[in-house]
């Protein structure tokens, strides 16, 4: 019986050192917050910048205006015809039949070479500019001139496209594929199934990032694209972690920038019923990707007693590396006790009828 008496007391000591699935609310909020913010997620709002952080698309990129194809310049490709009336012998040039040359390249001077009219200027001309400017070289030297000139193509309006895409390389920019959208419908999608993509704009050293999917749902994130821009294309390696008292804990693929955490508890199938605090919902922050740019960690705390909570997760987006944590209820760590005690009660019941 002692020995039995012995055990019964060694499994209520243990018991009270049961594991948990991760800290109670109480452990969270009381301690150390040195180091680490803890902020109500209704007070979310009140960061500043915090739609810049969600949508990685710089104003800068967005106020550039669509390329002037209209305009002539370094590296041009163009169609140059000539011909003349019938001439009446007072010319000195005559030609039997029209001339045309296919691949005139605006030269790095800006001017292009013409038979009979020499070293004509082209840039910053637009082509019905520049046929006035040959016809006018060329009525001294022709009876009767007649100019046509047509850009086909160019070496410097050209973008780089790379990543997961059928068609990578330089792709030239055209009146038709001068957006974002148009260049990457242009070099088409390898797409897998059940992946999400990220599209990657690199422009002077700076870097504008679109999930694919905003970018197909959100017109504003179609920016007009510049000679120079490469373009990326790659799976989707963001991702958030979602534990401790949900239906389904899990390392998740962030699937765009606005999925709010609300989005991320219903795909988790909500909070566990029998073990969740709903007083305990946190979000665990990296200072590098907080709003408000101060380096510090945060944690923001969401009580879904309160409707106005439940109002403010709809509208709190998650980021890359964020962590979704719900605690445990303190009942939940009683029960634990009271089942251990239940099987030490039985263990020496067991023995004392053996004996």
């Amino acid at each position: 019986m002692r020995t039995m008496l012995v055990a019964l007391s060694v499994g209520l000591l243990g018991a009270c050192a049961l594991p948990r699935g991760g800290p109670s609310t109480s452990e969270v909020v009381e301690s150390n917050q040195t180091q680490i913010q803890l902020v109500p997620i209704t007070q979310w709002q009140a960061e500043a910048g915090a739609a810049d952080a969600m949508s990685r698309l710089p104003d800068t990129f967005r106020a550039v205006g669509s390329t002037d194809f209209q305009t002539l310049r370094t590296g041009d490709i163009l169609s140059v015809t000539i011909s003349e009336a019938s001439g009446n012998g007072s010319f000195p040039q005559t030609i039997a039949s029209p001339i045309t040359m296919d691949s005139v390249e605006v030269a790095s001077d800006g001017a292009i070479t013409v038979p009979f009219a020499g070293r004509v200027q082209a840039e910053g001309m637009t082509t019905a500019e520049l046929t006035t400017a040959i016809r006018r070289r060329l009525v001294r030297q022709l009876y009767g001139p007649q100019v046509f000139v047509s850009r086909t193509g160019s070496t410097s309006r050209s973008v780089t496209v790379t990543g997961d895409v059928v068609e990578g390389g330089a792709l030239e920019l055209t009146p038709q594929t001068s957006s974002l959208s148009a260049v990457i419908g242009a070099a088409g999608l390898v797409r897998e199934e059940g992946a999400e993509y990220v599209v990657e704009v690199h422009r002077n050293g700076a870097t504008a990032e679109v999930g694919l999917n905003t970018l197909y749902s959100d017109p504003t994130y179609d920016i007009a694209l510049m000679p120079g821009d490469v373009i990326s294309l790659r799976r989707d390696s963001r991702f958030y972690i979602i534990m401790g008292a949900v239906g389904e804990a899990a390392r998740v693929p962030l699937p765009r920038n606005d999925y709010m955490l609300m989005d991320a508890l219903g795909s988790a199938r909500g909070l566990e019923d029998a073990t969740a605090d709903p007083t305990g919902v946190f979000v665990f922050r990296r200072g590098a990707n907080v709003a408000n740019a101060t380096g510090q960690d945060v944690i923001y705390r969401m009580n879904m007693s309160d409707p106005s909570n439940i109002f403010a997760a709809t509208s709190f987006p998650l980021l890359p590396g964020d962590i979704v944590y719900v605690s445990f209820a303190p009942f939940n760590q009683t029960q634990k006790v009271l089942r251990a005690i239940s099987g030490v009660s039985s263990l020496a019941s067991s023995a004392t009828r053996i004996r």
